[in-house]
């Protein structure tokens, strides 16, 4: 009669565990990409709030509990139509999957680029910088100094970038274009018609 209980009460536990298991993947949430995008976009609304945001990427992973999360990359642009926007890359995981924070990879900060190693510009706003910093562009600093409304205008071509830098209070405007290795191959002084 006693190993008859205790085999009832394993077999009850077994069915209870069971139970537990199934009513857990009932509960369990499904991560979707929409939420992953909406929760990076609010929150870096929330923190940059005067900044230019863009989703770069969203990457579905599996932790080693086999649940399903994102892994989004997000860039944020501060200061967009100054001569010195600042570029990062923030990354998020979606749902959180460890309580550390991956650093935002800076990629524009302090007006400078190409300032040692190989140049190679990559991003819009590394263009917007280089096209009055690097050699050959001083009439564009100038420029920018004297007319501190001026906006840039970014056009990239294949392994090259076109800058076009106007201001409504002047009457000529300026277009750089240089390669993406960091050689400016014209300045043009053009005048409005």
């Amino acid at each position: 009669m006693a190993v008859r209980r205790e085999v009832l009460i394993i077999v009850a536990l077994l069915v209870l565990i069971a139970l537990l298991v199934k009513l857990i993947e009932f509960f369990k949430v499904e991560v979707v990409e929409g939420d992953a995008r909406d929760f990076v976009l609010e929150d870096l609304r929330e923190k940059y709030p005067d900044a230019e945001i863009e989703i770069l990427s969203i990457t579905p992973q599996y932790n080693q509990y086999e649940d399903r999360y994102f892994e989004v990359k997000a860039r944020v642009t501060e200061y967009p139509d100054t001569p010195c926007p600042e570029r990062s890359h923030i990354f998020y995981n979606y749902p959180v999957q460890n309580f550390i924070p991956q650093l935002p990879d800076v990629i524009t900060s302090g007006c400078a680029v190409c300032t040692e190693g190989i140049c190679v510009i990559a991003f819009e706003e590394e263009a917007i910088i280089a096209s009055h910093t690097l050699p050959n562009t001083s009439s564009v600093e100038s420029y920018l100094r004297y007319y501190q409304n001026a906006v840039p205008g970014v056009n990239e071509g294949g392994d090259s970038w076109t800058v076009t830098w106007d201001s409504e209070d002047a009457t000529y405007y300026y277009v750089v274009a240089m390669h993406r290795n960091g050689t400016v191959t014209s300045v043009e002084r053009l005048e409005k018609a």
